[in-house]
């Protein structure tokens, strides 16, 4: 009879156990591949077909505050939330982690031995994340007063941009050097610091790299206002090359450029153009004020049996409808597609 009774209680726990398994959910893989567009409300996702709004609210039951940016590593997404870095799974967008103790993350990049570099620019510091461990283990201060913005990193150096504060009176034109390795060894040391022109803002770093400086721009005090300009750096040695005043241009940001780094674009306060890597043959690129600036290459129909390769850009209407973004086609000069989200738009990124 003892050892009827202690099978029955065996079965009984086993059963349990079952049960607790099945309630797990499974959840559906509706993102992946396509474009994710931060915006106020939260993340929105377009397959090229469709956009669906909030998604991370959707999945998790959970707000995202303040989203800024996105970028992606591996399967996971990670997002800019107010003062936390939050990451979801690509496929399902489920929450995976989040990262805490920062006071306003602005931007960050990914460094080997699975760490991150966040920048906060309310604390003037570059954090060092571990991604395994989700702890800060250490930080870079970034200047006095200093307001970094942003940052770009190439072979075993990392380049963090103090661009400046609001209002425009508190400017900074200097630009601080971390190196990230030395061979196979993880560091996260200062390594210099360099000036350029006036509140530096994005960059890119295809040979030298190019830094883009807004300038001094504030829509009710016209006067102070100053040129936006372009610096060339020596990354190596910390030296300014040159910098030249884009004449007549104010507000520039959002620095991008071609895949040999010879043709560059960037957004304006009255539109988007581009130049050579000199600074040099300015011009308009198109006529349309917008405050976000990305492409993408992706094949596009001439004919019926014939498929080209064409940059597409992605701007939102900075002006009218700050939740509309339009896809150009550089090849054709045509606005191509409308994508309409449901939220000002603060980031695109493509996975």
């Amino acid at each position: 009879m003892k050892l009827i009774n202690y099978l029955l209680i065996a079965l009984v726990f086993i059963s349990s156990c079952k049960e607790e398994t099945e309630d797990v959910p499974v959840l559906p893989k509706d993102y992946g591949d396509g474009m994710y567009i931060v915006t106020d409300n939260g993340i929105s996702f377009y397959d090229g077909e469709v956009v669906k709004n909030q998604i991370y609210k959707t999945v998790n039951a959970s707000t995202l505050l303040a989203p800024k940016k996105i970028k992606f590593k591996g399967t996971k997404a990670y997002i800019i939330s107010d003062k936390q870095i939050v990451t979801a799974n690509i496929e399902t967008f489920e929450n995976k982690d989040i990262f805490e103790g920062f006071v306003n993350p602005v931007d960050f990049d990914f460094m080997p031995n699975e760490r991150l570099f966040v920048v906060d620019k309310g604390d003037a510091k570059v954090k060092v994340v571990d991604l395994l461990t989700r702890d800060i283990t250490s930080d870079i201060e970034t200047g006095d007063n200093a307001n970094p913005t942003f940052i770009i990193s190439s072979w075993y150096r990392s380049l963090v941009l103090n661009g400046g504060a609001v209002p425009d009176s508190l400017k900074d034109s200097t630009i601080i050097a971390i190196d990230y390795k030395d061979g196979v060894i993880p560091l996260a040391d200062f390594s210099g610091s360099i000036e350029v022109g006036e509140n530096p803002n994005s960059a890119v770093w295809v040979n030298d790299p190019r830094v883009l400086c807004k300038g001094i721009y504030d829509e009710n005090n016209l006067a102070n206002n100053t040129f936006s300009s372009l610096s060339k750096i020596d990354a190596w040695n910390m030296d300014l090359a040159w910098n030249v005043p884009l004449n007549g241009i104010y507000n520039a940001n959002n620095l991008v450029s071609n895949s040999s780094g010879t043709v560059l674009y960037f957004t304006a306060s009255d539109g988007i153009y581009k130049m050579s890597d000199d600074g040099a043959s300015v011009s308009v690129f198109l006529p349309f004020i917008s405050d976000i600036l990305k492409f993408k290459i992706e094949s596009y129909a001439v004919n019926d049996t014939t498929n080209e390769f064409a940059r597409m850009f992605f701007v939102n209407d900075a002006v009218n409808a700050n939740n509309t973004i339009y896809k150009y086609n550089s090849v054709t000069g045509l606005y191509v597609d409308t994508i309409i989200v449901d939220g000002s738009v603060n980031d695109i990124n493509f996975y």
